[in-house]
């Protein structure tokens, strides 16, 4: 646990006590926890009801003095209806990264508190890592409470208790969630450290969230022709695999494009890892978690050395408080 004696941690639990004191923070979070449990628990009535009328059959069959062999005992797969909750973490998660990023950058220059600190014996790395580490907790432990309540509803409302295996799934995906808006808030934090006029600062970061956000992924979902039809194209029409490489090879240059400009997202990065270790696609639904893993590391990868990146960024520049201090 990191000392509230040391410089970094003063700085971090001042400003943890500041979210929590201003509540904004805690009021939008409270927000994505009622929107992603609103479609979670739809989903999870609708699985109530299958589960209650596999019961029924079984009590049925029971009573007629047969056989259970008569009727197949369904497959149900719980951790799929946690994809509205995955979507309103990469719309609304990025939107709480940007708004924590904000305020723990300005929250100084409104104060006119920057100054001061840096005329303090701390380091300027001190000051950074501090804010850095109270707005990675208070998003880490917000996306935690969303993710326990999500597992306590799927437990008690779908009627399908959830094993040690389907923990771990959501314990991994949260890891991935953290460092997903982690990575929004570092940028909006540097943003509005080294920019001059906040307000700048904060429209650059929405710029750069209905890009990545919205734009980019809607584009390579929109230009994915397997996309167009549930399930997709070929599987409805029972094309082949052979036949289905051929037919892709015929525009092979349009689809590199198309998934140039869809992995340039970290949100599709999260979306793909979450889908496929939660099982919500049903191409690794069922599927044991290791090798999904090993498949899905890239995306990953991808999400961790972003944020990692963003976060080094911090460090780089010096910051000048004399010029950071006007509005």
């Amino acid at each position: 646990m990191l000392s509230t004696t040391t410089p970094v941690g003063a700085i971090a639990r001042k400003d943890v006590t500041d979210v929590l004191r201003d509540r904004f923070i805690i009021i939008v979070m409270a927000f994505l926890a009622v929107a992603a449990m609103t479609s979670l628990v739809t989903g999870a009535i609708a699985l109530a009801t299958d589960v209650a009328t596999y019961n029924d059959a079984k009590a049925t069959l029971l009573a007629l003095g047969k056989s259970l062999d008569s009727i197949a005992a369904p497959e149900f797969y719980p951790l799929k209806l946690l994809r509205g909750a995955i979507e309103q973490i990469e719309i609304i998660g990025a939107v709480l990264g940007i708004l924590a990023g904000f305020r723990a950058a300005v929250s100084e220059r409104g104060r006119q508190t920057l100054a001061l600190i840096m005329t303090r014996p701390i380091r300027q790395w001190q000051f950074l890592a501090g804010k850095f580490v109270a707005g990675a907790v208070v998003l880490s432990v917000g996306l935690l409470a969303v993710f326990g309540l999500a597992a306590i509803l799927l437990d008690f409302v779908s009627g399908v208790g959830l094993g040690a295996s389907d923990l771990l799934r959501m314990a991994i995906v949260w890891v991935a969630a953290s460092l997903y808006v982690i990575a929004f808030f570092a940028f909006t934090f540097v943003a509005t450290l080294w920019m001059r006029r906040p307000a700048n600062a904060l429209l650059v970061s929405f710029a750069v969230w209905l890009l990545l956000v919205l734009i980019a992924p809607q584009i390579g979902d929109t230009l994915d022709p397997d996309n167009q039809v549930a399930g997709g194209v070929f599987k409805q029409l029972h094309v082949p695999k052979a036949e289905q490489q051929r037919i892709a090879s015929g525009y092979a240059t349009f689809e590199t494009i198309r998934n140039g400009i869809e992995v340039s997202s970290i949100t599709k990065h999260f979306e793909r890892f979450s889908f496929a270790v939660l099982g919500i696609k049903d191409t690794y639904t069922g599927k044991p978690l290791g090798p999904i893993l090993v498949e899905k590391r890239g995306d990953f990868l991808w999400i961790f050395f972003t944020t990692l990146g963003l976060t080094g960024v911090m460090f780089t520049r010096r910051l000048k408080s004399n010029r950071l201090t006007k509005e």
